[in-house]
């Protein structure tokens, strides 16, 4: 920890309360947001490797749609954000079908959302309660499926990450 030496006078206190703004105002934002900037490139590391140990790579199209994002931030605030930008991230996390109904996703739904297992139009039963769809592949076949399980890697990468914030905080803040 850094130490100031301050003469007890009026113009030592003002100079070690303006020497304070200033390292609040510089330091201290460069910091948080290099912090917050750790964060969501350890996200894009964890959700990656959740993704490997729920074997959800199938073309590796998901595993390389995962990256960090910077949003909006102003003077006060740094924000990032850790993207899966594939098409079926959601599919893969929340599950679906017949498979998705018998491992659903273990915990709470965003705000708003609802979630249906083994419904649409394009689901038929193939035996009595087996369900399922077929879909197109790029090389012009058609494959069947039942859907597949949850596999939470967003939600559990957010759970590290938690996890890990004062740890980060004291490697960046040190």
């Amino acid at each position: 920890m850094a130490e100031i030496t301050v003469p007890l006078s009026r113009k030592g206190i003002a100079d070690a309360k303006k020497f304070l703004l200033d390292y609040k105002k510089n330091v201290l934002q460069q910091k948080l947001r290099v912090f917050v900037e750790r964060l969501a490139q350890e996200g894009v590391e964890t959700a990656k490797a959740n993704i490997t140990t729920f074997d959800a790579i199938f073309t590796g199209e998901l595993l390389n749609s995962i990256h960090k994002e910077s949003g909006v931030s102003t003077k006060d605030t740094a924000i990032f954000y850790v993207v899966a930008d594939s098409e079926h991230a959601v599919w893969v996390e929340w599950g679906t079908g017949q498979l998705g109904s018998e491992a659903p996703y273990p915990y709470p739904f965003p705000e708003g959302v609802e979630w249906n297992y083994n419904t649409g139009k394009t689901i038929f039963e193939i035996s009595p309660g087996q369900y399922g769809w077929f879909y197109p592949m790029d090389d012009g076949t058609w494959r069947f499926t039942q859907g597949m399980p949850s596999r939470p890697f967003m939600y559990e990468t957010a759970i590290d990450l938690r996890q890990r914030i004062v740890q980060i905080a004291r490697e960046v803040f040190k």
